[in-house]
């Protein structure tokens, strides 16, 4: 299989900052069998199979912002849960950092079962031991020997011996986004108890020790990531080390911390930047514990799924073989439920939301249920809003507030907190394990009313409650489970809540429930079998739990407390219970070509009227699933172990309103066959589909060089308010090098096989003339096929041309199919791409032939139509992704910079600033009217010689846009169209005409009220005023000594708008 090239959807309107950076970043993200992807923008543009794997076929999928590319041989090993998806998924890749610019391995776990040693690798690939979860870090070369030592076979891989899972070493962040006083912390100091004698181990990005408050607090250090030293570089570890135990030296104890006596075990497990690897944060738990550590405070994490991760698993173990307390923040991805992340969800850990001094609960704060198993997760809350705390002189955030001090927000500082009161609780009773800290401190919490179990846990920390705290329960928290729809014969659930005496005296308790339900309105699920318990001293004494769905009236979760009262102590335990929303059994049994239970096939169902994306899969060909009532698309691909062949199998309109089984047989799947106008050869066969509805947006492609591998079928019908595009899309060469552009979208289906003869005269001819560029450039031309309306995931063959050149293209033209054509910059030294150009998607007419000009000077800002406006509107917020190296045909430009800036003013207010070239994504703007200021500046890597740098500015009026629009500003470019030779360059010494238009956001041309341009001839040292005719023709007169002419423009709109632009090195001088 050659280079393809695959795009994202071409969107309709995107919500808010969902848009990335159309800069001409262009990065290789080789994954872990050696294939490589490329990424430009931010979306995943070309795969191209390793060494050794020609032939190989892969599905390729968008959904929800993240593209996966998963090569046909690893499927079997993702579906089984042997190998972790990440290692698939281009986007979370990227953004931790492990495209090929920044990594030269891809960074691994492997597990192996308990008892057998880890599998054998060179010594230079394993990193590091992690005995905590029987796994090895490994970093495995990019060139896939790691792979091919990891797992056995040929077309379908099976892990190899020795080897229980493969995860990627994925990394961590710190959750970041009137404190002490607020949780008790002073009643405990002035009771003698500041955590003299504890430990709390901060695995952070270091801890500061040269501030006053953290000065000899340490009694150990240990840096685990890739940083020289233990230094805190970015100051997150200092400032939550402060709140932990920070003595307040420096402000005379008004910033102290919680425990402010306790001892630090500084665990660098974050590295300069706040992030880290997850084998890094394991390896600093494992430290941690065995060092002793009373509590382990761990203010980071990332997103959880339903597996347990090896985070929650060293945090389940070491908990257990240490008794270590590890205090985890929820993190900061709330309000939406499901969002607390892991480590936070690991079931030993004592996770913590955040509150404000009001205790009231930070919109940022990460709720539950825990994703999977509906868990109460977090356990507690602490003060996380603006939290000050000491400030590393060297770190990188946070202003100070005061000397020496800052001010942070987020679950990160929440945590520390809880630490720090475990660290005084531990003080008071010292042969006391984490476990019981971790009771004690959530049955002495102080809930808020108006918020529920999965808000708050039990409630916020209080200190001196827990010191007091007599009795603690086991569990600290009851989750009933879900109980199934229908409701009519529900049965109720029970579960032992067991409380232990930690007095000398009998304990009587009163017992209570307190609950809401899933509107927040109060509840009576929940009952108790005794109303009144005594406890004997040092003892325990049990009550059942019930929860009886019979007796609540909406489905969803409900979620309280029980209360237990006595001797002056109140100990608080949260219950949950899921009554079911309207859901049934849906069964998924997929068959093979013969008609027996697939084992190697990949499946998986989409939402279409919900969020839901579930990967079904089970040995034995047939799958269960619990879905509630709702729409779905499911799609299958069963692939041939021998061949590597896939039959995709798509239902589009799975309608869930009673239990329901679907079988997708592989034998109900058609060929695929494209006969072009001539022999010549295929260079990419794209079989795929794309569906939108309000709430989905997802595509797959089915990617291979040879369509005899692929075969398709549809196995229902597609629903009202479900767009479908199916898609076949062939490219190929003749051998006069011609590129035969032959694509189809099916309307509203997926084609059960497809049959397609071209000929000659269908197609439309387009000559493409390619500019020159500067030494040491290359081009890649791509063609991308489009449905005549809507979106599509879409693939094109890259190609490599010089520059200049011509080539000669031929293009379907049947059903309304656009195409949008690319030409990429490449620098052939360093084998990057350094720059696009796309044209506007053009639907071409049979038998006509068409002109195609690309980068012929001058570059410059271009606002060619598209979908979604270059600079828009969209409530209070305003995006920017404004084309600035765009050629004169105004193909859209992007390039690679060396430095860039983008500001938005309003007035002389400077609202927000980016490093980006005219990119930018400003929130809370006023909404009444107002005059905004648009400013942005380049400069292009020395690679190029034309248009080398560029400034440009605007002014407009805009306000608050209703509706879910994306509505865009008025906005104009100066567009310099002269006549180039191929070149890009004019004759010195004579005079020379330089047309000029104005072009608004419709791509229209509109004649400006007024017009200035300039010229230098000194790459902008000094300027001189040209005249310009009534017809918008500047008039320049070229010096013959001159090598380059730079150009200026201002020009005022209709409406009063302006631009002013200038360019240096805008085309070439030739003597």
């Amino acid at each position: 299989m050659g280079t393809v090239l695959v795009t994202a959807p071409i969107a309709t309107a995107a919500p808010p900052g969902s848009t990335p950076p159309a800069t001409g970043d262009i990065r290789t993200v080789t994954l872990v069998t050696g294939d490589e992807v490329m990424v430009q923008d931010g979306r995943t543009r070309s795969v191209r199979p390793g060494a050794g794997r020609e032939g190989m076929t892969f599905s390729a999928r968008t959904h929800d912002g993240h593209d996966y590319v998963i090569p046909a041989d690893a499927v079997r090993l993702v579906a089984q849960g042997r190998l972790d998806r990440r290692l698939f998924d281009v986007t979370t890749l990227l953004e931790f950092g492990y495209d090929d610019a920044r990594r030269d391995s891809v960074p691994l776990i492997v597990t192996h079962p308990e008892g057998r040693s880890a599998p054998q690798l060179a010594a230079d690939t394993v990193t590091r031991e992690l005995p905590s979860i029987d796994a090895v870090a490994v970093a495995a070369d990019k060139g896939g020997e790691v792979w091919e030592a990891l797992t056995d076979g040929t077309t379908t891989r099976r892990t190899a011996g020795g080897v229980e899972k493969i995860w990627l070493d994925g990394k961590r962040k710190s959750t970041l986004e009137h404190s002490v006083p607020q949780i008790g912390a002073p009643a405990a100091w002035e009771a003698g108890l500041t955590g003299t004698g504890t430990t709390v181990a901060v695995l952070d990005t270091g801890v500061d020790q040269t501030h006053p408050d953290l000065a000899d607090r340490e009694a150990a250090e240990q840096n685990f990531t890739d940083a020289p030293d233990n230094v805190d570089r970015f100051g997150h570890g200092t400032h939550v080390a402060s709140i932990v135990a920070g003595t307040g030296a420096k402000s005379d104890g008004r910033f102290r911390g919680v425990a402010w006596g306790a001892r630090i075990l500084d665990g660098k497990v974050l590295d300069d930047y706040g992030s880290g690897y997850e084998s890094w944060i394991v390896a600093g738990m494992e430290w941690a514990a065995e060092q002793g550590a009373d509590v382990v405070n761990m203010s980071l994490g990332g997103g959880d799924t339903e597996e347990l991760d090896p985070l929650e698993e060293a945090v389940n173990t070491l908990s257990v073989e240490h008794g270590t307390l590890f205090v985890v923040a929820a993190g900061n991805s709330g309000p939406g439920a499901e969002s607390v992340g892991s480590p936070g969800s690991a079931a030993a850990a004592l996770t913590v939301g955040a509150v404000d001094r009001d205790d009231e609960l930070a919109g940022f704060s990460s709720r539950g249920p825990r994703v999977g198993d509906g868990g109460i997760k977090p356990d507690i809350t602490a003060p996380g809003v603006e939290i000050v705390a000491a400030l590393h002189s060297e770190g990188t955030i946070g202003e100070p507030v005061v000397d020496g001090y800052t001010a942070l927000s987020g679950t990160s500082m929440a945590a520390p907190h809880v630490a720090g009161a475990a660290a005084l609780l531990a003080q008071h009773h010292p042969d006391w394990t984490g476990a019981q800290l971790k009771a004690a401190l959530s049955a002495s919490a102080r809930p808020h009313a108006s918020l529920t179990a999965f808000e708050q846990g039990a409630g916020r920390v209080d200190v001196p409650a827990a010191l007091a705290q007599s009795v603690v329960t086991e569990p600290t928290s009851v989750s009933l489970g879900t109980v199934a729809w229908p409701h009519g014969d529900d049965q109720p659930v029970s579960q032992e809540l067991t409380y232990q005496n930690l007095g000398e005296t009998d304990l009587t308790l009163t017992l209570s429930t307190e609950a809401t339900g899933p509107d927040g309105t109060p509840a009576s699920l929940f009952s108790l079998s005794a109303t009144e318990l005594t406890v004997p001293p040092g003892g325990t004494a049990s009550v059942t739990v019930t929860g009886d769905t019979r007796l609540g009236e909406a489905d969803g979760v409900y979620s309280g407390t029980v209360v237990a009262t006595g001797a002056g102590t109140t100990t608080r335990t949260p219950v949950a219970i899921n009554r079911e929303v309207e859901s049934y059994d849906l069964t998924v049994n997929v068959l093979d070509k013969n008609g027996a239970p697939a084992v190697d096939f990949f499946a998986t169902l989409i939402g279409l009227d919900n969020t839901t994306m579930k990967f079904p899969y089970d040995d034995d060909g047939s799958v269960r699933l619990r879905m509630p009532k709702g729409q779905y698309l499911l799609d299958v691909g069963v692939i041939d172990e021998q061949t590597g062949h896939i039959d995709l199998l798509v239902h589009p309109g799975l309608v869930v309103d009673r239990d329901l089984t679907v079988t997708a047989d592989a034998r109900d799947a058609r060929p695929i066959r494209v006969t072009p106008p001539s022999p010549m050869e295929m260079a990419l066969g794209d079989v795929g589909y794309m569906v939108v509805t309000e709430l989905t947006m997802s595509g797959l492609a089915i990617l291979t060089d040879d369509l005899s591998r692929v075969s398709t079928a549809q196995l229902g019908e597609v629903l009202p308010g479900t767009t479908l595009a199916g898609k076949v899309n062939t490219q190929w060469f003749a051998e006069d090098g011609s590129f035969y552009g032959l694509s189809w979208f099916p309307a509203g289906e997926v084609p059960t096989g497809f049959e397609k003869a071209v000929q000659q005269r269908d197609l439309a001819t387009v000559r493409a003339d390619l500019g020159a560029a500067a030494e040491g450039l290359g081009g890649i031309r791509v063609a991308f096929p489009l449905p005549r309306e809507g979106v599509a995931f879409v693939v094109g063959v890259g190609t490599d041309v010089p520059l200049p050149s011509t080539r000669t293209e031929y293009y379907t033209t049947e059903g309304g199919v656009r195409w949008t054509t690319d030409l990429l910059l490449e620098d052939r030294q360093a084998e990057t791409l350094v720059g696009r150009l796309t044209s506007p998607p053009t639907a071409y007419r049979a038998s006509r032939t068409y002109p195609a000009r690309f980068n012929y000077a001058v570059f410059g800002p271009a606002l060619p139509p598209e979908d979604v406006p270059w600079v828009y509107r969209y409530g209070d917020y305003l995006g920017v992704n404004i084309p600035l190296f765009s050629d004169s045909s105004g193909n859209a430009g992007f390039s690679a910079v060396e430095t860039a800036s983008t500001q938005l003013y309003r007035g002389e207010e400077l609202l927000g600033e980016t490093s980006d070239a005219g990119y930018g994504f400003f929130e809370g703007l006023p909404a009444e009217p107002g005059r905004y200021r648009l400013v942005t500046t380049a400069t292009r890597l020395k690679t190029f010689d034309l248009t080398t740098s560029i400034s440009a500015e605007w002014t407009f009026t805009s306000s608050h846009a209703d509706g879910e629009d994306q509505v865009a500003v008025n906005l104009n470019a100066v567009r310099f169209l002269p006549e180039l030779d191929r070149a890009n360059s004019a004759p010195a010494g004579d005079p020379f005409l330089v047309p000029l238009l104005l072009q608004d956001q419709a791509g229209e041309v509109s004649r400006p009220r007024s017009i200035r341009v300039d010229v230098s001839y000194d790459r902008g040292a000094s300027w001189q005023r040209v005249p310009v005719l009534a017809n918008l023709v500047a008039v320049l007169h070229h010096p013959a000594a001159a090598e380059t002419v730079s150009l200026r423009a201002a020009a005022t709109d209709r409406e009063g708008d302006t631009v002013r632009q200038t360019l240096i090195d805008a085309y070439k001088l030739r003597k």
